[in-house]
């Protein structure tokens, strides 16, 4: 990519970026920001993506307390997670940026950082991303579904198609930021429809830009299973720490 289409401002921070290398991420941030893309955890638990800590390998350690006792479970499925980053100051802000002010260069950057980690997390890439449909309400007053333009992007760097009509949200529901994590999941529960069966060979890359208590996902998730996936990979820019 020639300098001359290259971001002059950091699209985070919007800091001017000086010498950008071979890093791509490094095209859109600046060092500063660059600083703290590296310093997030980078071994997160295979089913949901929280932080596994400071030193997990040396445990051995590959899920969470919670998903750590249903890691056998289903031997005919697979779900693997890969995040970012975790949802703490200032990734939440500019997850607010993305959603409500239109900032579309977040999405371009944001899809690229999870691209780059999908490479990075050591399981096998997905063959198709589909990201989470969002209300009818409130495609109609952003004009756009974020997890659609992450997905977008993200797909462009790991070289995967993106179906944005292959999942489907079939009903309006309470706003989860008003519920609890049981209550959230019971909210959500049969809100998702896949539009098509999926062939059981596909590895599917549902892609959200938060993943908080995992009820959305769950419930994406349980969609695509009953229309024949087998493989998921969950993918998302941030994961609300516990």
């Amino acid at each position: 990519m020639g300098d001359a289409v290259l971001p002059r401002r950091c699209v985070a921070c919007h800091a001017g970026i000086k010498n950008p290398h071979a890093n791509p991420l490094a095209r859109f941030a600046c060092s500063t920001c660059m600083n703290l893309f590296e310093g997030m955890p980078n071994v997160r638990c295979k089913c949901c993506g929280l932080a596994l800590g400071l030193r997990p390998q040396a445990f051995g350690w590959t899920h969470c307390r919670h998903c750590k006792p249903k890691a056998g479970d289903n031997t005919d499925q697979e779900t693997d997670c890969v995040v970012c980053c975790d949802y703490t100051a200032p990734f939440d802000q500019w997850i607010a940026q993305l959603k409500y002010g239109k900032a579309h260069g977040l999405a371009t950057f944001m899809g690229l950082w999870l691209g780059v980690n999908t490479q990075k997390a050591g399981c096998a890439l997905p063959d198709l991303l589909i990201p989470v449909p969002g209300s009818r309400e409130k495609l109609k007053q952003r004009g756009y579904n974020q997890a659609a333009l992450i997905a977008k992007h993200a797909g462009r760097h790991i070289q995967r198609p993106v179906y944005t009509d292959w999942l489907v949200k079939t009903g309006e529901a309470r706003t989860q930021a008003e519920l609890g994590r049981g209550e959230r999941l019971q909210n959500l529960q049969g809100l998702f429809r896949a539009t098509r069966p999926i062939p059981a060979g596909l590895r599917i890359g549902l892609v959200d830009d938060v993943i908080t208590t995992g009820a959305t996902l769950q419930s994406c998730e349980a969609a695509l299973r009953n229309a024949g996936a087998k493989s998921i990979l969950l993918m998302a820019v941030c994961r609300t720490p516990e």
